[in-house]
């Protein structure tokens, strides 16, 4: 602790840091909305319509907001939404008037709807932070977009010309090349420019839903427009300027969001024992109690009830940084397997329902620690269970003895401290090496 304290000079002048790098690449991004680097002459001397010159500004003024947009969103703040809308309408304009004309289309008809969307599914949890709900990637949510990545390039190779032909009828031959035509390779340009509109979708959704791995899709898609507008589709200066600076943001991102200075913690039972609830309140815990019952009800819908209204808790609790979670939500998804079902629409039913609420329970923030007392219902529900490992880091089983178990909670929870102070200590060396 010392040690850390002695670096708070330090720890100000990171902060300071940030700002300068943000600020140097607005600078950058002014620049290039004045300057054409493709055309090398400043946007008021250059001898083009100004069509061409409305469309250098938007491009450039789209990447200014979409800096901020991405920014916003890595800090789960509300605000990147409205940022990340008008963010997609400007860069619909430059990707229609290069016959790009499927980017267009996305970014109208699949960015803006999608952001829209998410924007009131994830601000239903309401805080007081201004940020947004978000998830975390498992494997199944891993499996669903690699799916999903491949289907989309398949589509999008197939409707790139069709949608490029509905655009040069509507904004006339002389506003937009005909696709392909500025390929330098028109199968590598095709399919290059198929994945990377399918990457963009998977990373804005995936980034919107604030999962932390949406950056290293970024960076994928960023390579793959590193190397289309570098050539291999046609040169655009402009655009691979914007890239390399989403590159550099999305590679920062991803590091800095990879070491979150947080502890969450829960247990399969009620807490009976007041020295390990002061020892939790000590740390500045924030409680969230789940309800379970001993018996859950026979009705589907008392069951369906209960376990979303236990969700809600859980990603609720994802705004603070101190959690311990009473009654966690596995628990209720084990006491569904002990149900007896009337018939085989019950049992289909109750197996979709413990089905969706793992898969649920995978895609929020993976705890620290589940303390699982000898006494509770399901300790051998979570001896015997495989995938537990994909809730927490560490299952600790405590035994019969009250105060052995009160040692085992306050060793793990003291370790978790230490190793939250130290974070920003080692983030420190990190970037130093």
């Amino acid at each position: 602790m010392k040690k850390i304290n002695e670096n708070d000079l330090f720890f100000n002048f990171l902060k300071k840091w940030k700002i300068l790098i943000m600020i140097l690449f607005m600078v950058i991004l002014i620049i290039n909305t004045l300057y054409s680097f493709d055309y090398k002459t400043w946007i008021w001397d250059n001898d083009i319509t100004s069509w061409q010159k409305i469309i250098g500004i938007s491009v450039s003024l789209s990447s200014i907001l979409g800096v901020l947009s991405v920014v916003f969103f890595a800090m789960h703040k509300n605000i990147a939404y409205v940022l990340g809308i008008i963010n997609a309408v400007l860069f619909a304009i430059f990707a229609f008037s290069f016959g790009l004309s499927i980017e267009g289309f996305i970014n109208l008809f699949i960015y803006i709807p999608i952001m829209i969307m998410m924007w009131y599914k994830t601000t239903r949890i309401k805080n007081d932070k201004g940020k947004f709900e978000s998830f975390r990637s498992s494997i199944y949510s891993s499996i669903f977009f690699v799916v999903l990545t491949i289907i989309l390039t398949i589509i999008f190779y197939f409707t790139n010309p069709l949608l490029n032909k509905i655009t040069v009828s509507v904004l006339g031959q002389d506003k937009v090349y005909e696709y392909g035509s500025n390929f330098q390779n028109y199968v590598v340009g095709s399919i290059l420019n198929s994945l990377i509109n399918a990457l963009s979708i998977i990373a804005l959704t995936m980034m919107v839903l604030g999962f932390r791995d949406s950056w290293i899709v970024w960076i994928i898609k960023n390579i793959f427009s590193f190397i289309f507008f570098g050539g291999v589709g046609f040169l655009n200066i402009t655009t691979l300027l914007i890239n390399v600076i989403y590159m550099i943001i999305s590679l920062y991102l991803f590091m800095v969001t990879s070491n979150k200075n947080t502890i969450k913690i829960a247990f399969s039972n009620s807490i009976n024992f007041a020295e390990i609830n002061e020892i939790l309140k000590e740390s500045r815990m924030e409680y969230f109690e789940l309800e379970l019952s001993k018996q859950i009800e026979r009705n589907y819908g008392s069951i369906k009830q209960k376990l979303k209204e236990s969700l809600k808790i859980v990603k609720k609790s994802q705004f603070e940084d101190n959690v311990v979670l009473i009654n966690y939500l596995l628990d209720q998804i084990f006491h569904l397997s002990k149900l007896k079902p009337k018939n085989f629409l019950e049992k289909i039913k109750i197996l979709f329902l413990k089905f969706k609420y793992i898969i649920s329970l995978s895609l929020q923030n993976k705890l620290d620690i589940i303390f699982v007392f000898h006494n509770s219902d399901n300790y051998d529900s979570y001896v015997k269970a495989k995938n537990k490992k994909i809730f927490a880091k560490k299952i600790v089983f405590l035994d019969n003895d009250l105060w052995s178990s009160y040692d085992e909670i306050r060793n793990n929870l003291l370790h978790l401290r230490n190793k939250k102070d130290l974070k920003n200590y080692e983030k420190i060396f990190f970037f130093n090496k």
